[in-house]
């Protein structure tokens, strides 16, 4: 990819290669995106054909017109219905079904999914799949016809802080949970989109998409363009083209979409800034947010970073003066702070995970007229399978981990590498059908409730339950009807959702947190307490929070209940900066994967015979990952910390020249990632 000119080079002719096709001007990267390309490039040591392509959608990387009619493969109301266990015979109809379930494919798309057309006609044939044709027509430039705001009076935390972000810069904007962040966007971009400029909002989770984009559209009637990955390549390039000709006055997206072309960028909002689904895990690494930051900088227009549980790494912007903190403490007026309970497991018995001071409690609220939210985060039913007779336990083949089950579909399944096993209640080991089920997943919790309960409906949100298409809204809007109702789920429901009749939130087996390897665990398990806590008492009815844990005592925790997060997050911080550790000082990893852990760490310890080191930079390593074998790959790593980025990029860039150079380096798979979130 050709992203530059220059008028001579030292590179021989013969090795200069013809350029083989000029894109369209209409699909040409603007030069504000190409310098954010660029500088990416640099930043995450990547190589910058990458980076662009990453930036572009499939159909305009390929220089194909999203404006002409188009074909696409899409489910009757008969192929909804349909069960995938239903069709264990016809693997290739029941793999169809299930990316259908997803999104509409179009023809090349089904061709990219090597999906048979014997397979298609199939579907055809029983009705439960059908062909239809859409078009797109190319749009005027936008314009804001009317604004609902329903007389919405802000409080005085709201308008302080509005007043402080009419100055282009940056800003964190920490407001407790249901505090009314999203009205202060709102009256953000309201004279923004009077005066004809973009605005640009990213959410983690594309499951958060349709919220947002159902009380976006309520509140402007402008045009709206949505950008993430479960829509079609299609619809991806249209709304690219649209937010690029100016003719969509908002576009609402993840990650990705922080490269989305503006032709007249006004403010960009980065909602729940501290979630780690801004980070790119594979391929091209980036961070979103800090790309939404610097983006900001080139286009001179300001960036809020909004969150109740703000990262670390932007708390430390703000101690460095980089970001202007401010604050919403405050619910509306009617809503009440949800009041927080730690329930001592040690000397309690659980009935299936649930204490009884929580079964008691969940029936009061249920029959009270109230909804329940139950917290897990582990999906399936249960994650270790161990036979009683020798002890033998069920691990996946390719991974150091432990397959889970899943009780509908009797399976086993390894949620790190996908594999699935049918499950038959037989130890390999010593050949018993004495096989026990140990530990608890959101399918277990949600048979007990449903046994417990049987009077009231339970909800499960988790990803195997939202496969579908529209099945999150379809579960959202029964919880919004307000019935008394269960809700069982998973990080789904910690993120920005709103349930006004959820009065009662349960969080169960949180523990692992506390001895973690990952020295992020701590940071990570408290903003999820607040971020699921803050689901109670979002409306008139107050709300409470019952946190299940044999640490009841535990300092950090009790310092996260007693005194809030800043309070939390500033202890966090002092432990930090005392261990040498983000975001006081900067990481990047060189991950190496091979067949074998011999050959990984040979190709790191390649890497690492120039004697000459920079002074300001300490390398570990080679070192297992977390996880040391997934996906049938051993996966070991480099540690590079330094307290200046200068000379962090320096040592990278040495690392990666001797990494090209080595012998090994045809025989690994091997990559870089500047400020990890992870160590996994």
């Amino acid at each position: 990819m050709v992203t530059s000119l220059d008028s001579s080079s030292k590179v021989s002719d013969q090795k200069i290669r013809e350029v083989i096709k000029v894109m369209p001007p209409d699909f040409s990267m603007t030069s504000s995106i190409l310098k954010l390309c660029r500088w990416a490039a640099t930043y995450y040591n990547h190589p910058i054909g990458e980076v662009v392509s990453n930036a572009l959608p499939g159909l305009i990387r390929k220089g194909v017109n999203p404006r002409s009619t188009v074909e696409y493969l899409c489910l009757t109301r008969k192929g909804r219905q349909i069960k995938l266990n239903e069709l264990k015979r016809a693997p290739a109809q029941r793999h169809l079904l299930k990316l259908l379930q997803s999104k509409n494919l179009e023809r090349n798309e089904l061709k990219t999914a090597d999906i048979k057309s014997a397979t298609i006609r199939a579907l055809v044939s029983k009705a439960w799949a059908t062909w239809q044709s859409s078009s797109f027509d190319q749009s005027s430039k936008f314009q804001l016809k009317a604004v609902n705001d329903e007389g919405i009076l802000l409080n005085y935390e709201q308008q302080f802080a509005l007043r402080n972000m009419q100055k282009t810069g940056n800003y964190l904007l920490q407001g407790v949970t249901g505090s009314g962040k999203t009205e202060v966007y709102f009256q953000l971009i309201e004279p923004l989109l009077n005066a004809g400029r973009q605005a640009l909002v990213l959410v983690p989770e594309i499951g958060l998409t349709p919220q947002t984009i159902t009380r976006f559209a309520a509140r402007f009637n402008v045009e709206i363009a949505v950008l993430h990955s479960s829509i079609s390549e299609r619809e991806r390039a249209k709304g690219w083209l649209r937010a690029k000709e100016g003719s969509v006055g908002i576009v609402l997206g993840t990650r990705s979409a922080v490269f989305a072309p503006l032709a007249n960028p006004g403010i960009i909002i980065v909602d729940e800034e501290h979630d780690t689904s801004y980070k790119q895990q594979d391929g091209f690494r980036y961070s979103a947010r800090d790309l939404a930051v610097i983006r900001g900088q080139f286009e001179s227009c300001s960036v809020v970073l909004g969150s109740a549980t703000p990262s670390l790494e932007s708390l430390r912007n703000v101690e460095a003066k980089k970001y202007q903190h401010l604050f919403l403490s405050q619910r509306p007026q009617g809503s009440t702070q949800e009041h927080y309970q730690l329930v001592d497991t040690r000397h309690i018995e659980k009935r299936e995970g649930l204490t009884q001071p929580l079964i008691n409690s969940i029936n009061q609220e249920l029959q009270s007229g109230n909804q329940v939210l139950v917290f897990l985060n582990r999906r399936g039913f249960a994650p270790v399978m161990m036979c009683s007779s020798c002890g033998w336990i069920f691990q996946c083949p390719r991974c150091d981990a432990r397959l889970t089950y899943h009780l509908q579909q009797n399976e086993l399944v390894c949620h790190h590498c996908g594999t699935i096993r049918p499950h038959n209640n037989l130890c390999q080991a010593c050949g018993e059908h004495q096989v026990a089920a140990i530990g608890l997943g959101t399918q277990r919790i949600e048979q007990t409730l449903k046994t417990l309960f049987k009077s009231f409906p339970v909800l499960r949100i988790d990803r195997d339950s939202t496969r579908r298409k529209d099945s999150m809204i379809t579960l959202i809007n029964r919880v919004n009807r307000g019935d008394p109702a269960i809700l069982v789920g998973t990080q789904l429901l910690a993120k920005g959702h709103h349930f006004p009749d959820v009065t009662l939130v349960a969080i169960l087996d949180i523990d692992n947190a506390f001895y973690s390897t990952d020295y992020r665990a701590l940071e990570r398990l408290g903003q999820l307490i607040l971020q699921v806590g803050g689901r109670a008492g979002r409306a008139e009815k107050p709300g409470r929070v019952m946190i299940q844990t044999e640490f009841a005592s535990q300092p950090l925790l009790k310092k996260l209940i007693d005194e809030g997060y800043s309070a939390f997050a500033k202890e966090i911080l002092k432990e930090r900066l005392l261990q040498q550790l983000p975001p006081y000082h900067f990481h990047a990893l060189i991950r190496a994967e091979a067949n074998t852990a011999e050959l990984a760490q040979n190709f790191l310890e390649s890497i690492l015979t120039e004697e000459t080191y920079t002074a300001t930079v300490d390398l570990l390593g080679p070192i297992p990952a977390l996880m040391e074998k997934k996906a049938g790959k051993f996966r070991y790593l480099i540690i590079l910390t330094s307290k200046d980025r200068n000379s962090l990029r320096k040592e990278l860039s040495k690392r990666i020249a001797l990494a090209e150079q080595s012998k090994l380096t045809r025989k690994v798979r091997w990559s870089v990632d500047v400020d990890p979130v992870d160590l996994f």
